[in-house]
């Protein structure tokens, strides 16, 4: 089954990204979870994204398209990353979630992808 994880980081965590002294520590704890994850299953596909700065919104409301600079605007965390992984099931993939990185000051959302 394959699952979508969505590694969704706090401010402060893409500061890190920033910051000269704290980011190799940082990376660390990345590096080493996807090379655990890529030993434990199949990814398909992973990678991060630049900082939320760089993200535009894109809506339509009544045939008018709006597009907004930035992140969802009303959530504290954004979106870093992830991870498209082939698993047995949901909670196999819980499992691996609660070991990002994200998960210890954001979070990590789980989703099936439906096969229709």
């Amino acid at each position: 089954m394959k699952i979508l994880m969505l590694a969704h980081e706090t401010p402060e965590d893409f500061k890190i990204r920033d910051d000269k002294e704290k980011f190799d520590a940082y990376m660390g704890e990345w590096y080493a979870f996807s090379n655990q994850l890529a030993e434990d299953v199949d990814i398909v596909a992973s990678a991060a994204l630049e900082k939320p700065e760089t993200a535009t919104v894109v809506s339509v409301r009544n045939g008018e398209r709006f597009v907004e600079d930035g992140p969802y605007p009303d959530t504290k965390e954004q979106l870093g990353g992830f991870f498209l992984i082939d698993v047995e099931n949901i909670d196999e993939a819980a499992k691996h979630a609660a070991k990002c990185p994200a998960a210890k000051n954001g979070c990590v959302d789980v989703s099936i992808i439906a096969n229709h």
